[in-house]
């Protein structure tokens, strides 16, 4: 009878092969696929090679101005978990067209928080601000009439020592610039 057995040689080339492809996998996640989806740069190389800028918020990333949003989109929902860092404070910012209706609900776990839920205008330079609901709460929902083109959100301020968790829905036409 006669034994077949696989050449050394080719368990080893493959064994060889299979060690190159996991290095250059992981330097590839190290260097490229970290910074640039994560904003994570533990070599440098994402900052020195400008990946670190793929991951920025929209409002980082020097574009132009967001365009309006088209007539007739669609309505769309979203939710969202924000952390509030204990003793400091957070925004949460949405882009929305004059006259669109927002639906909004919050929720935090971990203690009431201040809050002021504003709007500013796009291209506004003076520093103009307009409040739609200020108050100190666990808890609000709603809806708001957008009276004017730009950015619309919330502010919270977590007053206490602890980091306190916002469960935020939306429901309206808007685009989502997220955490500022």
């Amino acid at each position: 009878m006669n034994d077949i057995s696989p050449p050394v040689q080719s368990i080893k080339s493959l064994i060889k092969s299979l060690v190159i492809a996991l290095v250059l996998a992981v330097v590839v996640l190290l260097g490229a696929i970290l910074p640039a989806e994560f904003g994570l740069d533990p070599t440098g190389l994402g900052q020195r090679m400008g990946l670190l800028k793929l991951s920025a918020p929209l409002e980082q990333k020097n574009l132009p101005a967001l365009a309006a949003c088209e007539e007739n989109a669609a309505i769309q929902e979203h939710s969202v978990q924000i952390m509030v860092p204990a003793g400091g404070g957070i925004e949460y910012k949405l882009h929305i067209e004059k006259g669109e209706v927002l639906e909004y609900s919050w929720l935090s776990e971990g203690g009431p928080l201040y809050y002021d839920f504003h709007g500013e205008p796009q291209d506004d330079t003076t520093g103009y601000f307009k409040s739609f609901k200020e108050s100190t709460a666990s808890k609000d929902s709603g809806s708001q009439v957008m009276p004017f083109l730009g950015s619309h959100g919330w502010y919270w301020k977590n007053e206490t020592s602890s980091v306190i968790k916002v469960a935020l829905k939306t429901k309206g036409v808007y685009q989502v610039i997220g955490l500022r």
